[in-house]
């Protein structure tokens, strides 16, 4: 009976001092007609070159945007036509999300695992690679092949508590992000 209760009270401080998992959604912004920035300190993540929109509002929207079932709820993206350079001739696009600095003259980065992102590529197949990095040293990468329907990333455990996600799109290729999944370091929830 005490060993019982000692290992369910281990399995319970562990569940405590884990980290506080946050699913990110973007219903929280107000609804945009035409893209706009991902605000820097949206759920306490910088965001670097990641828009969001009303897909129904937009007419630049392409099928991936418009797989939610929830009507009037923006998406966030990476790619289309924010990262467009010369056509006929399409770039690669890159964004990024990292961890906000705390204290006014701090530089000490809040850190967070990537656990899961539900996504969709916006008009055509394509691939993306994430990069993960922890106070700017590299973790890890992994790449993903994603069509224009909704679909689970999963990113690798190995990576571990990092302080920065970047998306690199392939030539002409976009990222939809319906929601991300972290984990926040020590417990605390950074606010929305």
């Amino acid at each position: 009976m005490k060993t019982t209760i000692a290992v369910l009270t281990f399995v319970l401080a562990l569940t405590l001092c884990a980290g506080a998992q946050q699913q990110i959604s973007f219903t929280n912004l107000p609804l945009a007609a035409q893209p706009a920035p991902v605000p820097s300190g949206y759920y306490g993540l910088n965001w670097n070159n990641i828009f969001y929109v009303d897909p129904l509002k937009w007419s630049g929207a392409g099928p991936g945007f418009l797989l939610s079932s929830v009507p009037n709820r923006d998406v966030a993206f990476v790619g289309s036509a924010s990262c467009t350079c010369c056509p006929p001739v399409h770039q690669s696009c890159s964004g990024s999300i990292s961890g906000s600095s705390t204290g006014s003259n701090s530089t000490t980065q809040v850190s967070f695992q990537a656990l899961s992102a539900i996504v969709a590529a916006g008009f055509h197949p394509n691939d993306i690679t994430v990069l993960a990095y922890s106070h700017g040293n590299f973790v890890g990468m992994a790449t993903y092949s994603l069509n224009a329907q909704l679909q689970t990333l999963l990113f690798p455990p190995s990576w571990g508590e990092i302080t920065q996600l970047t998306f690199q799109t392939d030539a002409g290729g976009d990222l939809v992000f319906y929601s991300l999944a972290v984990n926040f370091s020590g417990g605390s929830v950074p606010p929305q």
